[in-house]
């Protein structure tokens, strides 16, 4: 029976486990472990003592299981056999995943049914090779980076639909405004996963998400709602906008002439008022309703004064100002001659009489009506 002196394995990148049976181990056999790996013992499926990288010499005096194991089983005689399992634990970088069928869900913005796919790259690294070996690996001689991929690719996708969803629906996130959020989105998944798979062994180096996009139809019908809502906001915003340049100006207006804009409420008031046939006279009661204002009915009383007051006025023995004839107090014009009696304004913040022609109050300086 031959003895080993030396226990390798070099191993590619596409391996992650190989299994190596000995049949002759002795305690003066050496194990080399190469960087990036680790090996563990394994007797009657039990596993034993775990090995960093390195050059090992098996030896009982050094490696006390290994010398439980010598002296337990076999009477401190050696060889004896035992299956060793290297372990690459190398990062596996180009795992490229993408979702093999539409998330159905609604755009929280625009209120729309859309399908909703995704893509993106993860790293993958054994991180507990005793885990790992008997929870995945298991008994196999080989297990590659592309079995892990199609393992892991199963545990992850339901996931990862569940959290894109989820970050859409909870965070309020249009398919169409997703892209900024796509790191945030991506670390949130990649630390969620790492809980699930811890278990196993291994963990996501890093998770990214490269799109998260609507199908072609549905795409062109979120930009539709999209511009559609747009267009609406930008009729609005100009509107709104004519009617705060109006507004402005009428404020400085206001101001430049020295009247309030509650003056200005009332002038139209006393306007629309003075317009209607018959307003003269039954005007002279608003002040009482309008007056529970401090001052109004006073305000109005002066201004209905005034109003009333633009009549032709007269006393008795008044004459024409044209030829001099007599004229009755009820006359508007002169029978005379003929010529139109003036009609006298008063102001209607003070109550003085106004000059003919005038547009400012010569007492207060209030605008005249």
């Amino acid at each position: 029976m031959s003895l080993l002196s030396v226990i390798s394995k070099e191993m590619t990148n596409d391996q992650l486990v190989h299994r190596e049976y000995v049949d002759d181990l002795n305690t003066k056999s050496q194990l080399i472990v190469y960087e990036s790996q680790e090996a563990i013992f394994f007797k009657n499926g039990q596993a034993l003592d775990l090995f960093g990288s390195g050059r090992h010499t098996l030896d009982t005096s050094n490696i006390p299981i290994l010398k439980r194991l010598v002296g337990g089983l076999f009477g401190g005689k050696t060889p004896f056999p035992c299956d060793i399992y290297f372990i690459n634990k190398v990062c596996v970088l180009d795992f490229i995943w993408g979702t093999d069928a539409p998330i159905d869900l609604a755009d929280p913005k625009y209120s729309m049914l859309v399908g909703v796919r995704a893509n993106g790259q993860t790293g993958i690294r054994i991180v507990d090779s005793r885990k790992f070996v008997v929870k995945v690996a298991g008994m196999m001689n080989e297990y590659t980076v592309d079995t892990l991929k199609r393992t892991i690719k199963g545990l992850m996708m339901p996931f990862i639909k569940e959290s894109i969803a989820s970050a859409i629906i909870e965070k309020g996130i249009s398919i169409l405004e997703i892209t900024p959020r796509l790191s945030e989105i991506g670390d949130g998944i990649q630390k969620k996963l790492n809980e699930r798979i811890a278990d196993l062994g291994i963990e996501l180096v890093h998770f990214s998400v490269n799109a998260i996009m609507a199908s072609d139809g549905d795409l062109a019908a979120l930009k539709k709602a999209k511009s559609d809502m747009m267009s609406g906001m930008n009729m609005a915003d100009i509107e709104a906008y004519k009617m705060k340049v109006m507004s402005e100006a009428r404020a400085r207006a206001r101001e430049a002439e020295g009247y309030t804009y509650q003056d200005e409420r009332k002038f139209d008031v006393l306007e629309s008022a003075a317009k209607n046939e018959g307003a003269s006279a039954g005007f002279l009661n608003l002040g009482v309703g309008l007056g529970v204002g401090t001052g109004v009915g006073m305000e109005v009383g002066k201004m209905t004064q005034a109003i009333t007051n633009q009549t032709p006025t007269a006393t008795a023995g008044s004459t024409c100002s044209g030829c001099g004839n007599p004229m009755d107090a009820s006359a508007k014009f002169c029978p005379n001659c003929g010529k139109q009696r003036p009609v006298v304004k008063f102001c209607p913040e003070c109550g003085t009489e106004a000059t003919p022609g005038s547009k400012f109050c010569a007492n207060c300086g209030n605008k005249l009506i």
